[in-house]
């Protein structure tokens, strides 16, 4: 038997269907309906209608019950029917009587007999697929559905509107645009068309990705740091004479604001290249210079307030953010920074021994685990579909990791999200801005639980960080990706052993 179907999207809203049939076959016909255009015109005619049915007339007002025997009149005002009865010989002459009406038809498990088919739908955002098995096998087409749902990746409607903007601002006829957008859905579509790089493309547009936001992020903050700073500083110095306080201020704690600006210049540099890294950098060298794990995330978060703003606006220009997976992250991930914040708060000074060395073990893992994304078989072919994580889960452990250890929501959150084959860009995206969310909230947990007393530390990340930007932005173009990892993965390991040897020395 020949597949003969022509697959057409009705506009259905638009049209007027008949029910007739109140049973469960109905119920199962008319959820799909609504499940794809609740706003149909829908008239069900039955002998007998279930609770279930009358219910969901409680909540789709547009259907209408007849609860009667069914008569060929009913279809004078309709388009469409669909037939969910149990009596083949009863289908069969409503079927008759329709075709007199010029209705068209489908019949519940009765292929034979219709005229369309209710095919198994994958719904994502603006993207519909139909799926037909021509009446054969209803459990297939479930299965290909379910199949098809889980490969596609949420932010499909994301690249649909991006698509359209594309197309309105196209100029020049109906030729020149469909060949403009043949290239740019080519190269789309070519670039995870080799599964077995399909890995290493999606790292290698998150690093584009993260350069470009971060690049232009530290640029402006450069400006704005350096007005500010120099301007207002210079003017506040000169008229009340802080000379002398500033020098001491600058080396208090054995010199640890200079210190600071190495670690600030350092993370960014890695930040910059990876894409992930800032905190865990800023994490190990605090932890080796005996600074307490408090003061350590305390630091770090203010600091990073201010990069993370500035990234996270800089991705939201770029189109790169989708705000549904913001609001499923961040209001967990900010739960679980305060929850973090305050046990380390709690904890961290009167039991620096034990919390010291549990935050270096935990950079130990992140830093092999850097150095095993860069000695991973590029040629490995992961064809098996992976389970998608609870984002609210991911989002609560990312939070409170970062929160109590200083750092660690890039590797585990960002670096997820990205292996489960979402795209890159509003991966990225999207962390960053729920990256800086649950930073200021950790930051001024940390103000309110163990004030402000580490401004040294504050400054100088992130005056390593800003003030260093337009030369680390040329140096990590520079740089080779895999280079970098093996040099942060064994740099971070090193550092790691160090702070866990001289804890238990101590």
């Amino acid at each position: 038997m020949s597949n003969s179907l022509y697959p057409v999207f009705l506009k259905l809203e638009k049209l007027s269907l008949l029910i007739i049939g109140g049973g469960k076959i109905a119920l199962e016909k008319l959820e799909s309906v609504l499940g794809n255009s609740p706003e149909t015109s829908i008239t069900l005619v039955a002998k007998e209608i279930i609770p279930e049915v009358i219910a969901l007339q409680n909540r789709f007002p547009n259907i209408i019950l007849h609860e009667r025997p069914y008569h060929i009149n009913d279809f004078d005002n309709s388009d469409l029917a669909i037939i969910a009865v149990n009596d083949i010989a009863l289908a069969e002459q409503i079927r008759e009587q329709a075709q007199q009406k010029n209705v068209l038809v489908n019949i519940a498990d009765k292929p034979d007999l219709c005229d369309f088919y209710l095919g198994s739908i994958v719904k994502k955002g603006s993207l519909k697929i139909a799926i037909s098995t021509n009446g054969k096998s209803p459990t297939i087409a479930k299965r290909l559905r379910e199949t098809f749902t889980e490969m596609i990746p949420d932010e499909m409607d994301l690249v649909l509107d991006n698509m359209q903007n594309i197309r309105n601002q196209l100029q020049g006829d109906f030729n020149h645009k469909v060949t403009e957008l043949n290239k740019i859905t080519t190269q789309y579509l070519s670039e995870g068309a080799v599964p077995a790089k399909k890995d290493d493309l999606e790292i290698e547009k998150l690093i584009h990705i993260t350069k470009t936001a971060q690049r232009k992020a530290n640029i402006s903050l450069a400006i704005i740091g350096v007005m500010l700073l120099f301007g207002v500083f210079g003017l506040v110095i000169y008229q009340f004479n802080l000379a002398d306080d500033i020098q001491n201020f600058l080396n208090k704690d054995g010199h640890i604001f200079y210190w600071m600006l190495f670690a600030g210049f350092v993370a960014e540099i890695v930040a910059g290249s990876m894409g992930m890294g800032y905190g865990v950098i800023c994490t190990t060298i605090l932890l080796l210079l005996n600074v307490p794990p408090p003061v350590v995330s305390a630091s770090i978060h203010s600091a990073e307030s201010f990069t993370t703003a500035a990234g996270g606006f800089s991705h939201y220009k770029l189109g790169n953010v989708n705000k549904k997976m913001v609001w499923v992250l961040f209001p967990l991930a900010i739960a679980g920074s305060i929850i973090g914040a305050l046990t380390l708060s709690h904890y961290g000074e009167h039991y620096a021994h034990i919390v010291k060395p549990i935050i270096a073990c935990y950079t130990l893992y992140l830093g092999l685990n850097i150095l095993k994304n860069a000695f991973k078989d590029k040629n490995k072919n992961r064809s098996k579909t992976k389970k998608r994580t609870n984002l609210r889960v991911l989002g609560f452990v990312g939070g409170f990791i970062d929160s109590f250890a200083g750092g660690g929501w890039g590797p585990l959150v960002t670096g997820t999200l990205i292996k489960e084959g979402r795209i890159p860009r509003y991966v990225v995206g999207s962390s960053t801005v729920a990256k800086f969310l649950l930073t200021v909230t950790s930051a001024i947990t940390f103000i309110f639980t163990i004030g402000i007393h580490h401004w040294n530390i504050v400054l100088g990340l992130l005056l390593g960080g800003v003030f260093t930007a337009p030369f680390s932005a040329m140096l990590t173009t520079k740089l080779p990706t895999k280079k970098m990892f093996v040099v942060v993965g064994v740099v971070v390991i090193i550092m790691s052993l160090v702070t866990i040897f001289k804890s238990f020395l101590s």
